[in-house]
Order: C-alpha cells, then structure tokens, then sequence
C-alpha cells in the first residue's frame, strides 16, 4: 500500500525534483492517516483546526464558503495530487478558512505538522517547493480576488473562457462565480449575440474568429 501511494503523491509540486527512494525515506517510519470520502461528502468545514499537511491523493474538491443565507460559493477546485490549506498549517490561526468538498471519489493523506517539520529541516529542497507553492497559491487567489471585485460579470465570464476553454454546466459556473444562474444566462446571450460565444456539443465556448489574409 505504501508503494502505491508513494507513487500517487509523487506529482504534486510539493515532491518536484524528488524521485521514489527520496520520497520513500520521508514516508518510512513517519505516521500518517490516510481516509477515503466518497463524493459529497465534507472533507472539512470552514473554521476546522489546520494543524497537518493535508494531501489530496487523488479525486477532485471543490473549496466553498456561504453566507447566514445558506448561499454558496465555489471558490476554486483542485485535482489530486495536491496540498489543502498549505498557508494555514503553519499560520497563527490554524483553522481552514473555506469548506472542502468532495467533488469525486477522494483520498486524503494527513501528515502531522511536528513530522512535515521535520522533513522540512532534513531536505532544503523540500522547504523551498513548499514555499514555492505557498507563493503560487497566493498570486492565483489574488487573481480571483481581482476577477472578483474588479471585472465585470461579463469580463469575467470571458477571462474563464480564456482560461478553461469552454463552459460545461451554467448552474455549476453561477456557484462558481457565486452569481444568480439568470444573470449568468443573461450575460451569456448577450457574448452569443455578440458573436463572442457559440454553442458546441462540448459545451460553450469562445468563438473561433479566422483572419482574414
């Protein structure tokens, strides 16, 4: 089981530069918790204690906050392998600052802090990836932040097409944006009647405009 899931956490950017001895000596004899959650389920709650190293190994999540109203909003959505909550393990507040949800089928890997530590103190190599992914973390939630409170509804609608291609689901992307499924509806017909957007059988997507020679 052990080879198995060394072989699993091996891409996340935490381990790049690693190979499967490095990783083997880090694991053998270290403890750890490994839990599965099926999706749906809640693999924790905004306001939980953050005090271990908390791997996605495989599945998908999606981080969440609500409102008193019940209203919810998809703040982003990760793919295993990769670090839940990585700023906050070591922060003066150890608590996990959204939701996370299953999306998937999940397996979570638990490290406690003293042993993530103390690998950090062993290998330089290891504390600067995670370094690393901390500061690549905080410039992807600073451009949410921006498509958030500075872009309009429709500047962001097309940014997102830019960056994932194509949109799948409109209710999922409204929770996503954390707007009304009508306003969404209605700034997309307005991008179609523009001639911004077409419809595929994939999904919607940004128009292939060709130049003219």
């Amino acid at each position: 089981m052990k080879e198995e899931l060394i072989e699993q956490i091996k891409p996340t950017p935490l381990f790049e530069g690693f190979d499967l001895d490095d990783l083997k000596e880090f694991m053998t004899g270290s403890p750890y918790q490994l839990r599965n959650h099926r999706k749906g389920a809640i693999i924790a709650h905004k306001g939980d204690d953050c005090i271990n190293l908390t791997m996605l190994v495989k599945g998908t999540v999606h981080t969440t906050m609500s409102n008193q109203e019940g209203k919810e909003m998809i703040i982003d959505t990760y793919d295993g392998p990769t670090i839940l909550a990585a700023a906050f393990v070591f922060s003066e507040v150890n608590k996990f600052p959204v939701n996370v949800v299953a999306q998937s089928e999940c397996t979570v890997l638990y490290i406690d802090r003293a042993t993530f530590i103390g690998w950090l103190h062993h290998d330089k190599q290891l504390m600067f990836n995670y370094i690393s992914m901390i500061s690549n973390r905080c410039q992807h939630l600073g451009r949410l932040l921006n498509d958030v409170a500075l872009l309009s509804l429709k500047e962001r609608v097309t940014e997102y097409l830019k960056v994932h291609k194509k949109i799948k689901n409109v209710e999922a992307l409204s929770r996503f944006m954390g707007v009304a499924r009508t306003s969404l509806s209605r700034v997309l017909s307005e991008l179609k009647a523009e001639g911004m957007i077409e419809r595929t059988t994939d999904g919607i997507e940004l128009r292939k405009i060709v130049k003219k020679a």
